[in-house]
């Protein structure tokens, strides 16, 4: 297959190493902060031995506010002259109240930064910092605007919606809140080893009905028992959600990985902030990770060079001490997007996410009706059907769909295990003769049919190496009944060709000549997201009835299933086979 020209090397986020004002920092514990509620959460101080007020840095955590107190992070931003503040979530550890995940985020955050700011030791100038959940604690402060909020650093955070991501992707129910739920069941963790949890599936996760998953280990949390009575995006979800981007009015460093776990998250924010009036204050970082961000240049044995690990701590502290301290550093005039081009093992510096030159490709589906397993006769082209193709099929059995192995820590992984199944319909393209760089969003239009009510679509983008081993690139997925709205979920006409617009992650990817382009389509995506049992009962979190479907995937000229790739075609640059 020939494309393009491509390609050209940028540079990753450059840092500068902000002066040590101090090697002596203190730790004050046992600080409340009143809520407006009533409700106490508890506060603990970094602070640096220097006179005062001082802007202070706040991490918001239900992972327990303690963890930070030795993070060598945190104190070297306290050596540069700011107050780190660590506070446990209501509910959590040493706070009052009760754990609701999310729904008590947006007021407790912007009562905490307020709080903050009226006391004698800050100057009035807060920002956030913090990864996954302790990453969303700062959107849902940002939502309700405090007035002394300037700057925030959320890392591999969710995007605004519950159902853009975790727990729900398209209607898939991601399983390993389930064994989230057990962890956090409580006031502390509830598992011996924290670290543990989300790195591989569970054999509970095998349980129906779903809701009923976290009580085969025990006794589910109140707030489990409530998410499973709300199977579409209600006043429930809506309180647990945040869309008001255009109104935040603070500067913003998202950062992730290509295969972090929660990456619609930080591009999705940036995207939406860059319609704010603080559009140019908003910073992007996608780097070669999980969802623990820059701490190894290898990930499922492919090696991304030295370039991978990043001085990111650096850029951070850049970062702050413009919007925090006022220090005319330049950040403003960099380049707001930098991504890590896999292949190409380079940074790219960009002027915005989507990159502007991208432009859509498409790569049409075709098969002798045979495409089933990796082993089949299905094939990605340029061209789309001119003639009529057989559709191909297959048998979804929700109790024999099979089970990929899944971790946070996973990247690149080799997907061809999964792809040896009938039940998996695989499209690969022709070796490329040249370079093709795809950047950005990924779109597939499949046109399918189900004998079931409802069941699910699960695709998976691949790299083949000329070796046949399939890199895991990014995935997409989508219940059948939310194809037009998650609000109001619509059954299915089985057996009626029905067209899916399916939206996938995004990834930033080279394809090397020789390598090759895969598709992978099925209705699992077991064991990270839920099994759709195909019956359409109207809650898929209490529903047990099991129903086999007949799937079938067409590729015709008036059903030409499609995926769009996103490509940039520059110069050549060096590529890394």
């Amino acid at each position: 297959m020939r494309m393009t020209e491509h390609v050209r090397q940028g540079e990753p986020p450059r840092g500068e190493v902000s002066p040590q004002l101090t090697s002596v920092t203190r730790l004050h514990r046992g600080l409340r902060v009143p809520m407006r509620d009533g409700v106490e959460l508890a506060l603990d101080l970094r602070r640096p031995d220097l006179p005062g007020p001082l802007p202070v840095i706040l991490m918001r955590t239900p992972y327990d506010k303690v963890g930070g107190h030795r993070a060598e992070l945190y104190e070297r931003f306290a050596q540069a002259g700011y107050i780190i503040a660590f506070n446990d979530c209501r509910g959590r550890f040493n706070s009052d109240g009760v754990f609701q995940p999310y729904a008590d985020e947006a007021d407790d955050g912007y009562d905490t930064v307020e709080w903050i700011a009226a006391q004698e030791w800050c100057d009035g100038n807060i920002g956030m910092i913090g990864g996954s959940y302790a990453g969303q604690t700062q959107w849902f402060a940002a939502s309700r605007r405090p007035p002394h909020l300037k700057a925030i650093v959320p890392m591999c955070s969710p995007p605004g919606s519950p159902w853009q991501n975790e727990p729900i992707l398209g209607g898939c129910f991601m399983l390993g809140i389930a064994e989230w739920a057990v962890a956090m069941g409580a006031r502390s963790w509830q598992t011996a080893d924290p670290g543990s949890v989300l790195t591989g599936p569970q054999p509970y996760f095998d349980t129906l009905p779903l809701a009923a998953v976290p009580d085969s280990t025990g006794e589910s949390p109140d707030w489990w028992r409530e998410m499973t009575e709300h199977p579409t995006f209600d006043d429930y979800w809506r309180r647990r959600s945040y869309d008001n981007h255009a109104e935040m009015d603070v500067a913003s460093l998202n950062v992730t990985g290509w295969w972090d776990l929660n990456f619609p998250g930080a591009p999705s924010n940036y995207q939406a902030m860059r319609n704010s009036r603080a559009k140019s204050r908003q910073k992007l970082v996608i780097g070669p990770w999980p969802h623990w961000i820059n701490t190894h240049r290898e990930l499922n044995g492919v090696d991304f060079g030295e370039s991978a690990i990043i001085e990111l701590n650096d850029y951070v502290l850049r970062f702050f001490d413009r919007w925090l301290k006022g220090v005319p550093n330049g950040i403003e005039e960099d380049k707001p997007v930098h991504v890590f081009v896999v292949g190409a093992n380079e940074w790219w510096a960009e002027d915005d996410w989507p990159l502007p030159d991208a432009e859509d490709m498409p790569l049409y589906l075709h098969s002798g009706g045979q495409a089933n397993s990796l082993d089949g006769d299905g094939i990605l082209t340029l061209e789309p059907p001119s003639m009529e193709e057989p559709p191909d099929s297959y048998r979804y059995d929700p109790a024999d769909c099979g089970a990929r192995p899944w971790s946070l820590h996973d990247g690149p992984i080799d997907d061809r295990p999964g792809s040896k199944r009938n039940d998996c319909l695989c499209y690969t393209s022709e070796p490329l003769t040249e370079p093709l760089d795809v950047v950005g969003w990924i779109t597939c239009q499949l046109y399918a049919s189900s004998s079931a009510l409802d069941t699910d679509w699960h695709l998976r983008l691949t790299d083949v190496h000329p070796d046949g081993t399939a890199r895991f690139l990014c995935r997409g997925a989508l219940r059948a009944r939310f194809r037009r709205s998650f609000e109001h979920p619509e059954q299915l006409e089985p057996g009626i060709p029905t067209l899916f617009e399916i939206g996938m992650d995004a990834c930033g990817v080279r394809f090397l000549p020789g390598h090759r382009i895969r598709v992978e389509v099925s209705s699992s995506g077991f064991s990270r997201y839920d099994r759709n049992t195909n019956s359409g009962a109207s809650n898929f979190f209490t529903d047990d009835t099991v129903v086999v479907a007949e799937q079938r995937v067409y590729h015709g000229p008036d059903q030409a299933s499609r995926i769009l790739l996103p490509v940039v075609r520059r110069h050549a640059g060096p590529a890394n086979d």
